[in-house]
C-alpha cells in the first residue's frame, strides 16, 4: 500500500469521483494535506478511519497489513515459510525469529495476527511459547499454527492443550500454508465480531 493515497486513486478504490473525494477533503470529512504543488494526499489510515466511521466497507486493497510472526530455528525453514506467504500476498507483514524468548517479546510489542510456531526448539519450546500466548488476555486474538515436523505428537491433544488454530506437519506445502493462515484469520475476525 503506498504511503499516501491521491484523489484520483481513492476514487477508483471507492468508485466516487475525485470531486467526491475533494469535496469530503474539503469539507474536513476525510483528513488530508496538501503537496508543494496543491495536490491532496490522503494517508491510507485515514481513509481507514473515514470509512469505518461513514460505515463504508473498507476495499480488500486498503485492509492493514497482516503481521505473521514465523518462530522457527531453522532459518532455511524460516525463509521457505516467508516465502511461501510473501509470494502470494504483498499485504503480508513477516517477520522471522529463531528462538521462544524473543518471539515473545516481539509478540508483545507488535501482537502479531498470526503465530507460524516451531514445537521443537532450544531453550523455550513452542508449546511453552503457546502456553505463555494463551496466558495473556491480550493476546487472546492472536492466532497460533504450529509447523512441526514432530511426528510423534497427536494434533488434536495439541490444540486441545494448548489453544492453538492449527498444527501443520513439515514438509509443508505453500498452499495448505496460506489456506491454514487465511483460516486463521478468518477464526481471529470472528471472535473479534
Amino acid at each position: 500500500m503506498a504511503r499516501f493515497l491521491t484523489t484520483h486513486q481513492i476514487a477508483g478504490l471507492l468508485g466516487v469521483s475525485e470531486r467526491t473525494v475533494a469535496n469530503w477533503i474539503d469539507r474536513g470529512h476525510l483528513d488530508a494535506f496538501r503537496t508543494p504543488g496543491g495536490h491532496r494526499r490522503v494517508s491510507p489510515n485515514s481513509l481507514r478511519k473515514f470509512l469505518h466511521e461513514k460505515s463504508i466497507p473498507v476495499p480488500e486493497e486498503l485492509s492493514e497489513d497482516v503481521r505473521i510472526l514465523i518462530v522457527e530455528d531453522d532459518p532455511l525453514v524460516a525463509q521457505t515459510l516467508k516465502g511461501y506467504l510473501l509470494g502470494d500476498n504483498p499485504n503480508y507483514d513477516v517477520i522471522a525469529i529463531q528462538d521462544g524468548v524473543s518471539a515473545l517479546i516481539h509478540i508483545g510489542n507488535r501482537k502479531p495476527h498470526v503465530v507460524l510456531l516451531d514445537i521443537l526448539m532450544p531453550g523455550m519450546d513452542g508449546l511453552e511459547v503457546c502456553r505463555k500466548i494463551r496466558d495473556n488476555p491480550a493476546l487472546r486474538d492472536v492466532q497460533v499454527i504450529f509447523v512441526t515436523g514432530y511426528a510423534d505428537l497427536d494434533p488434536d491433544t495439541i490444540k486441545r492443550d494448548t489453544g492453538a488454530a492449527e498444527v501443520l506437519r513439515k514438509p509443508v506445502k505453500g498452499a495448505g500454508l496460506r489456506e491454514a493462515v487465511e483460516r486463521a484469520l478468518s477464526h481471529r475476525q470472528g471472535v473479534r465480531a
